[in-house]
This record gives C-alpha cells, sequence and structure tokens, in this order.
C-alpha cells in the first residue's frame, strides 16, 4: 500500500510541475488548455519517466554498477540529437564546476 501511496504522490507531482510548464507555454502563445489534454500529457509524462527509470537502471546493471551515471542518461537521449548535446554540454558544466571547487579548496 505504501508503495501505491508514493506512486500516487509522484504523479501529483508531476501533473503539477507539468501543468505549470503548460500554463505558462500556452499562456505565452496566446493559447488555452484543457484540463484532460494537461492530465494526459502529464500521464505521458510519467509513463516516459517509468520507461526511462527502468531503461537506466538495466543500463547501470549491465555495465555491472550499482549507481547510475551520466553516461546512462546520456544513453537513453542518444535517439535525440538535441537532447543528447543539451545533456552533454550539462555534464561537462557540471565536471568543470567540480573541478574548479576542488582547485579553490586546494
Amino acid at each position: 500500500m505504501e508503495e501505491d501511496d508514493q506512486k500516487q504522490e509522484l504523479m501529483t507531482a508531476v501533473w503539477y510541475s507539468v501543468s505549470e510548464i503548460a500554463k505558462q507555454e500556452a499562456l505565452s502563445q496566446g493559447k488555452t488548455l484543457s484540463d484532460a489534454y494537461i492530465a494526459s500529457l502529464a500521464e505521458i509524462v510519467f509513463e516516459q519517466m517509468q520507461i526511462m527509470a527502468n531503461d537506466l537502471e538495466s543500463f547501470a546493471t549491465h555495465a555491472r554498477r550499482a549507481v547510475i551515471s551520466m553516461d546512462d542518461v546520456k544513453l537513453c537521449a542518444r535517439r535525440n540529437d538535441s537532447l543528447y548535446n543539451l545533456l552533454s554540454k550539462t555534464a561537462k558544466d557540471i565536471q568543470e564546476e567540480a573541478s574548479n571547487k576542488r582547485n579553490k579548496r586546494k
């Protein structure tokens, strides 16, 4: 029962986030969205999150690791060039920031 509660809480959080983003985008374009559209979009996002979580776990397990790495995340995005490039740039920025912090401590 606890797992169902956690799943419902997560779905509620996803719905809220998707709703806020969709409403902002619709407002900026002068459009209106129905509640049914937002609910459907949130459900699609939630399903994609579950698929990605399973894929990430499988990639890490296949590499005999217990921790999901940035390479696993980039592997999930390999068929979407713009997403892959964005993730690669973000990963590089994070690595540089961590390196700078380490150098400042020394």
